[in-house]
């Protein structure tokens, strides 16, 4: 037995000390890795055999190549004529600014249209200066067709100093465009780079290139295609058909060649062909030929770093779980009966204080801080698992209590894969949603009860209701000599009217709440109609000594809404008024347009105590006296606030003591009249 333990305690350390030079070598390889400075976009390009043309690195390049040169050809187009430079093109100073646009001529009958100068004397003109004497320019050049500004600023009703002005803001832009060609001509120097481009102006026959073997032969689109793909990078494009052909050039895309091409950027006359290559086999010295050689480099120092540094690390895994395993079985069964004892948060704190051990004594073992990262990222990669699982877990509770909440039926948490206290959450989470469902249907059955209550007892009213207000209504005709008799039918009139309109107020606070309710949406004044329902409730307010105050604001006031049912509301709003407002007081309708709303408030004082609360008052069969002397039904308020939502409407109750206040808002119809 003794001979087996120590057999073990050898094997342990043999395994502990192969980590530990695992993990030192790692960590002096990471230190070499760093000091390379290489771009991550290089390691991924050499690990993936790629090659220099292939890599992020070439394919920015030769986008901003591809941009810059489609520049230097727009501009060549405005400066040169059969490879010189053309002092004979005609800018005309307004369209120049505007556009750069240039022309090869301009005739007499269009010498109106802007003054203008030949492209030569502009830019002789700029380099020898400006002398302004007495406010009038010094001309070193005349104006084409003009012997002067003056005299074109007269005969064509523009300004001098304005025409000046123009013409000094040119010559800058065009000595500055000068300067740009010249560089041009330098920087795209066959001999200068290794990026190889031709414009071929299909309506003029103009040819601008770099290539000096193609200026002396005759383009054809069969050979200058041959010659540019034979490149193995290159952007091709024709303007008729606007299609492309392109490799290796990045994420350059057609749009920019037309902008850049287009508009009098370039001198082009009508469609062209636009032709971009690198040679690859980068023959001259610039930028291109030096990322070929640095990718170079790396790939031949990354390849067989992350060799050595990979069999290193597969060293270092096969031992990694065998030292695991040795450490865990000797510590699960003390760890285990230890902390199954102990409280969650001081387990919480234990392991707290167990990872800062772990990580301080990593930080004191020797080396340098490349070493130090791996040790941690070990840990942490252990540490992040566990959190993960958890995780999971918790977001399978999460999905669970989410989809109890949607209503959805299959809202059970699966157990099977869950793991202590995460199980047991999740079981008293699925029993807490059987029973969230059964209350939930049982509520649901309740409500669908009394919906269809009401429904049918409405039904079954209405038929003898109507016989007997009918016959009531006939009775009435008939001469009847009794005046005990005759009031009694004038009681037995008014009961029906009310038990008939009890019936529809039932019905319609059943649709309301519901929102079986079908609107027909058109363009109404409110102003107009609370001016008309005021009219109409004149002398029933009068009646109980109650006095209207009004305020309008100027000119109508639009709102869409159903006519029928706003008039409903309204009509909801004066009853609950004229039955419930302490007689021989005040009642204030304030009417006025706020941010967008047409806001419509009531304010009156109540003849019975308002011991109930504005959220009360609003449901069904409840009434603002609670000795039910009035001949409410308690449902005027519940279908005037489910209407005016069904409408897209804001209705609002305000109570301070035996103040009592409404406030119904519609948003306001813009639309001019």
């Amino acid at each position: 037995m003794k001979n087996r333990r120590k057999k073990t305690s050898v094997f342990r350390r043999i395994i502990l000390g192969i980590n530990l030079v695992m993990l030192a070598v790692l960590a002096v390889g990471a230190i070499i890795g760093n000091g390379y400075q290489y771009t991550q976009e290089t390691w991924r390009d050499a690990l993936n055999g790629k090659t220099y043309v292939e890599t992020a690195a070439f394919q920015d390049l030769a986008s901003d190549a591809v941009y810059n040169s489609i520049g230097a050809l727009a501009r060549t187009s405005r400066m040169e004529r059969a490879g010189e430079f053309d002092p004979d093109r005609i800018i005309r100073i307004r369209d120049y600014l505007d556009s750069r646009t240039v022309y090869d001529e301009v005739s007499e009958e269009e010498k109106e249209d802007g003054i203008c100068y030949r492209q030569g004397d502009l830019y002789q003109w700029s380099l020898k200066g400006t002398t302004i004497r007495d406010n009038v320019l010094q001309e070193v050049y005349q104006p084409l067709f003009y012997g002067s500004i003056q005299e074109y600023a007269n005969q064509c009703g523009e300004e001098y100093q304005e025409l000046v002005d123009q013409i000094q803001e040119a010559m800058e832009r065009l000595k500055e465009d000068v300067a740009a060609y010249q560089q041009d001509l330098k920087t795209w120097n066959s001999g200068a780079t290794n990026v190889r481009f031709a414009l071929w102006d299909l309506g003029s026959g103009e040819f601008y290139t770099n290539v000096a073997e193609l200026e002396k032969t005759e383009p054809a689109q069969e050979s200058l295609e041959a010659y540019f793909k034979d490149f193995g990078s290159y952007y091709i494009f024709d303007s008729r058909s606007t299609s492309v052909s392109q490799v290796n050039v990045g994420d350059y895309y057609s749009y920019n060649t037309q902008a850049l091409l287009t508009g009098g950027a370039a001198h082009l006359d009508g469609e062209y062909q636009l032709y971009v290559g690198i040679d690859t086999s980068f023959p001259v010295s610039d930028q291109f030929q030096r990322g070929q050689i640095e990718y170079e480099n790396a790939v031949g120092t990354i390849i067989p770093y992350m060799k050595g540094m990979g069999v290193l690390a597969v060293i270092w895994l096969v031992t990694l779980p065998a030292l695991l395993v040795t450490l865990i079985r000797g510590a699960r069964r003390l760890g285990t009966a230890l902390l199954e004892r102990v409280h969650v948060a001081v387990r919480i704190a234990i392991y707290f204080v167990a990872y800062q051990l772990i990580q301080m004594l990593i930080r004191l073992l020797p080396g340098t801080g490349a070493a130090e990262d791996v040790l941690m990222l070990t840990l942490n990669a252990g540490v992040l698992a566990i959190l993960i699982l958890d995780g999971i877990q918790r977001q399978k509770l999460l999905e669970g209590v989410e989809s109890m909440k949607s209503g959805r039926e299959e809202s059970g948490i699966p157990t099977e894969h869950l793991f202590w206290n995460n199980r047991r959450m999740a079981e008293a989470v699925n029993g807490l949603g059987e029973d969230l469902k059964s209350a939930v249907q049982e509520q649901m059955k309740s409500e669908r009860m009394k919906a269809d209550l009401i429904t049918n007892v409405s039904h079954d009213l209405k038929t003898p209701l109507t016989s007997i207000i009918n016959y009531v209504d006939l009775m009435k005709r008939e001469p009847i000599e009794n005046t005990r008799a005759e009031e009694y039918l004038e009681v037995l009139d008014q009961k029906s009217q009310r038990l008939k309109q009890l019936t529809e107020d039932l019905v319609e606070a059943s649709r309301a709440s519901s929102g079986n309710v079908t609107l027909q949406i058109t363009r109404i004044d409110l102003k107009e109609l609370l001016m008309q329902t005021s009219g109409e409730f004149e002398e029933r307010f009068a009646a109980r000594g109650l006095k209207f105050v009004a305020s309008y604001p100027q000119g109508p006031l639009y709102v869409k809404a159903d006519g029928r049912r706003l008039w409903r509301i309204i009509e909801n709003l004066y009853r609950n008024v004229e039955k419930y407002a302490m007689p021989h007081t005040r009642v204030y309708l304030d009417v006025a347009r706020e941010e967008g709303e047409a806001v419509v408030s009531m304010k009156n004082i109540s003849e019975q105590p308002l011991n109930i609360s504005a959220e009360e008052l609003t449901e069904r069969f409840t009434r603002g006296d609670e000795s039910r002397t009035t001949e409410g039904s308690g449902l005027g308020l519940s279908i005037a606030k489910d209407l005016t939502e069904l409408q897209n409407g804001r209705f609002e109750i305000y109570l301070d003591g035996d103040l009592f206040k409404v406030t119904v808002a519609f948003p306001c119809d813009m639309e001019k009249e």
